[in-house]
């Protein structure tokens, strides 16, 4: 069985938005890529469950937003609506192709699992400059997977740093039929062209990873289960983006299910040379120096510090710091909170917090030195403070992400994690910003960013 494997999903109104659509997936055809455009790629089968799928798939989502294009998402199994919802729910990059005549409607008026939607980045059109726009709308797209071709051992530099290490995995997988993420550790071992390593998901069942590189930045290979009574096999396929990070798709054969699947694939380099611990006060510049440069000038404060670790309750700071230089790698606020406080910080969602216990976590702040990012220190951290809430009987966590031009800050490392999300709120930090006097990196004083609020149940 082949399975045919897509870059973009372009999503539109037929009525009005399907010749933007169609030059959009011409023009992406003739670079070479893989979108998806439901009149030119559909099979036979069931029409919803094919979308959703192309959607849950693609790494790109488009919008084609064409006079009106929104304006029929009130209504019930509108499917312009359950595409970009699905899009939202599985974290995909958007990006909106607005023609010249759209006009967002007022937000309140859209559901509210797509309002989000408005938020994200647009290319504008008009009928002459497709030309002129289609590069910025393209470089604003995201392409994992290109064509490899053969690279010999002999050609392989020694200018060329060596992959080996340790790496965390996250891959997509499905149960109960649902999309989700999940997390593995990895080791793997370079030897000129050559990669050999190990992964063991959930803990329990083992693969053995053997690979080739091609053209210095692109790795396939195919992966088989230790166990010989384990029938699982398949192949994987990544594109080394830098020394810390890779990333691509897999497919293959799962034993358990007893079914064909696949899905994108991650690897990114654990430092492990840190060691976590709880912030003194000699640690406060350090700690400060981290948020004034990845959250904003005063956003965190020393005072704000020595408050939170003279509480009387179970609030602490939790710093990564290097095990050699004891230089402070990163840090992690978490606090207790009553259920009332809960809703005041998520300030007027309506939910009931009160049943999850009389104390309900909060992974306030989290940042990481922008020299360490994507090392694992900002997941390690996370776990750490999920360890000590779980030590405290607490069930269910709630979080706040800051998000700008349509990205969120710790939305990845909150979604493998195993968090969801809640709700996003506008000009959150508006009021926060005007009294305290913080600057935020992207609107200075005051600030206009979203927070999008994470769950999670332990």
């Amino acid at each position: 069985m082949m399975i045919r494997t897509y870059d973009s999903f372009i999503s539109y109104r037929r009525n009005t938005g399907s010749q933007l659509a169609s030059r959009i997936y011409d023009y992406l055809l003739s670079k070479n890529r893989a979108p998806f455009l439901d009149v030119a790629e559909i099979n036979g089968g069931r029409f919803d469950d094919q979308l959703r799928n192309r959607v849950r798939q693609a790494v790109n989502f488009v919008l084609v937003l064409s006079a009106n294009a929104l304006d029929r998402c009130v209504l019930e199994n509108d499917w312009l609506t359950e595409e970009i919802y699905t899009a939202l729910r599985y974290n995909k990059n958007i990006v909106l192709a607005m023609e010249d005549n759209f006009t967002f409607p007022p937000a309140d008026t859209l559901p509210e699992k797509i309002r989000t939607v408005i938020n994200f980045q647009a290319v504008l059109f008009n009928q002459k400059n497709f030309n002129e726009r289609i590069g910025a709308l393209e470089r604003m797209m995201h392409f994992p997977m290109k064509a490899p071709a053969c690279l010999n051992d002999s050609d392989y530099g020694k200018n060329y740093r060596s992959i080996t290490g340790s790496f965390m995995t996250v891959y997509e997988d499905y149960e109960n039929g649902e999309l989700v993420l999940r997390t593995a550790p990895a080791e793997l071992t370079q030897h000129l062209s050559r990669v050999k390593g190990t992964t063991t998901f959930d803990g329990k069942r083992t693969w053995v990873l053997d690979a080739k590189i091609y053209n210095r930045t692109k790795i396939a290979g195919i992966y088989t289960a230790i166990d010989k009574y384990d029938e699982g096999v398949g192949t994987f396929f990544l594109e080394i983006e830098s020394f810390n990070r890779m990333s691509g798709y897999w497919a293959g054969y799962d034993n358990v299910n007893k079914k064909l699947t696949y899905g994108s694939y991650t690897f990114t380099r654990l430092f492990s040379n840190y060691r976590i611990e709880e912030a003194t006060q000699k640690d406060y510049p350090a700690v400060c120096s981290i948020a004034d440069k990845q959250l904003g000038q005063d956003y965190v404060s020393a005072e704000t510090l020595r408050q939170i670790q003279s509480s009387s309750c179970n609030d602490n700071c939790l710093i990564a710091r290097h095990g050699t230089t004891g230089e402070v790698l990163g840090f992690c606020i978490y606090k207790t909170l009553r259920p009332q406080e809960a809703e005041e910080l998520c300030r007027g969602f309506k939910k009931t917090f009160s049943e999850f216990g009389d104390e309900i976590g909060y992974l306030a702040t989290l940042a990481v030195s922008e020299k360490f990012h994507d090392n694992g220190i900002a997941s390690a951290l996370a776990a750490e403070a999920h360890k000590r809430f779980e030590n405290l009987g607490i069930g269910y966590i709630i979080s706040t992400a800051w998000k700008r031009a349509g990205k969120i800050n710790i939305g990845n490392i909150l979604l493998r994690s195993g968090y969801n999300v809640m709700t996003e709120i506008p000009d959150y930090w508006y009021k926060d910003s005007v009294e305290k006097g913080y600057l935020c990196p992207q609107c200075g004083n005051p600030c206009h960013c979203s927070c999008v609020i994470f769950e999670k149940f332990l």
